[in-house]
């Protein structure tokens, strides 16, 4: 079956065991210019609910597509193609002393697992995004809401598609039985159908949430 929508294919498997088939597989994003598309796109769909990244240069962030071997390498894990994408932030401090120290800037840089789809790959830059607007804000949540928070990006981005895909994505969100992503992601996701994105996102900025 297809990896990333569940369709049967009698396609030979990737290098890392994951299948696709003919309609995934023609979407999968992988040149600089469909990176750039979709990172433009995504930034966008975030901002136009309210999300602010502030002195960010969201555009500018670097986004390099890696094996499912490079990624547990940056994770310091072992090897999963459930890891779909992973950010690292470096905060830049100033002071003359520790208790002088404060933040000045952050530098980011999101690492993608190779041979996603578009959408998928929209939903999981989605998420990443999140992370980086997370780190700009200096916000620190628990792992559980953390995810939670940045698995409705991906939310957002599939429920902005409107197509079969997009709906078996919203389902696996749903109805995943990952404690920290699936019960996170119905944390957020009940606050959302209260509270909408106006809501959630003031709650994580007053440490309401």
């Amino acid at each position: 079956m297809c990896t990333s929508c569940g369709a049967f294919t009698a396609n030979s498997p990737l290098h890392d065991g994951r299948c696709l088939c003919n309609n995934c597989k023609s979407s999968v994003i992988s040149t600089h210019s469909e990176i750039s598309a979709s990172l433009t796109y995504v930034k966008n769909l975030l901002v136009s609910v309210g999300f602010d990244f502030g002195t960010c240069n969201v555009d500018n962030i670097p986004i390099e597509i890696v094996s499912a071997r490079r990624m547990a390498e940056i994770q310091n894990t072992s090897i999963s193609t459930n890891n779909k994408g992973v950010t690292r932030t470096e905060t830049q401090m100033r002071g003359t002393s520790k208790s002088d120290m404060k933040v000045v800037g952050h530098t980011h840089n999101i690492y993608m697992l190779s041979d996603q789809p578009r959408l998928e790959f929209l939903g999981t830059l989605a998420h990443e995004l999140l992370h980086v607007w997370q780190n700009e804000h200096d916000i620190k949540l628990s792992p559980m809401r953390c995810e939670g928070l940045c698995n409705m990006g991906a939310y957002l981005v599939y429920s902005t598609d409107k197509s079969p895909i997009a709906d078996f994505y919203i389902k696996n969100l749903k109805e995943s039985r990952d404690a920290i992503y699936g019960d996170g992601f119905r944390y957020i996701f009940a606050r959302y159908e209260d509270h909408g994105w106006r809501g959630i996102i003031q709650s994580v900025i007053n440490n309401m949430i």
